[in-house]
């Protein structure tokens, strides 16, 4: 595992990130290394096509200038998909983004629906903020799979576990970026209808 060097080129060579989201965006790209992961054009690194679109997600379409939030992003699926775990992440970046990417991290055999009643139940609105980036991008990502019954689970469990529960975890956590929660719960919903029409019509 080496660490990358610079900021990735989907960013942009003229973007400006601070130390602390360098070091996330070098730890997310060396543990992620070798991962693929199926996008518009075939095959791409998993860290380019998903972790850095999940990054800009909030970065560019949300205004989100907050760091730990962009940190967690950057780390969310490294404990689940990789061999980082949740010490290497306190140790880089102190205990609240741990807590955050430990709520993010799926236990291996939960059920998503126990997994998201955990995550919406006690996560605070750093963890609901990403989980719902995360969800938008898959749903961008999800026509290029094969699987038509897959993506049609997915499409139902981005209304049961991820949009179902928002209004109750928006009652609980600090209300600082209810506006950008809310626009990526509209974005989400706008993006099943994309994902359904696609389905249509390569189908027709």
């Amino acid at each position: 595992m080496t660490l990358g060097k610079g900021v990735d080129d989907m960013v942009g060579p003229d973007v400006q990130v601070s130390e602390r989201i360098q070091q996330a965006m070098d730890m997310a790209k060396a543990f992620h290394e070798g991962q693929m992961r199926r996008g518009n054009g075939g095959m791409k690194p998993y860290y380019d096509e998903h972790i850095l679109g999940v990054y800009n997600i909030l970065r560019e379409e949300c205004g989100i200038t907050d760091e730990d939030i962009l940190i967690t992003a950057l780390l969310h699926d490294t404990v689940e998909d990789t061999e980082c775990t949740l010490d290497d992440i306190e140790s880089a970046f102190g205990t609240d983004i741990r807590e955050q990417v430990r709520l993010l991290t799926r236990i291996q055999g939960e059920p998503f629906s126990v997994y998201a009643r955990r995550l919406f139940s006690q996560g605070s609105y750093q963890t609901v903020i990403v989980k719902l980036a995360d969800r938008l991008h898959n749903l961008r990502t999800i026509v290029y799979m094969p699987d038509v019954r897959w993506i049609q689970k997915k499409i139902k469990q981005s209304y049961t576990d991820i949009l179902n529960p928002l209004p109750e975890a928006m009652r609980r956590i600090d209300g600082r970026y209810n506006e950008q929660i809310y626009m990526l719960a509209d974005k989400i919903e706008e993006q099943i209808l994309e994902v359904q029409r696609a389905l249509n019509l390569k189908h027709s």
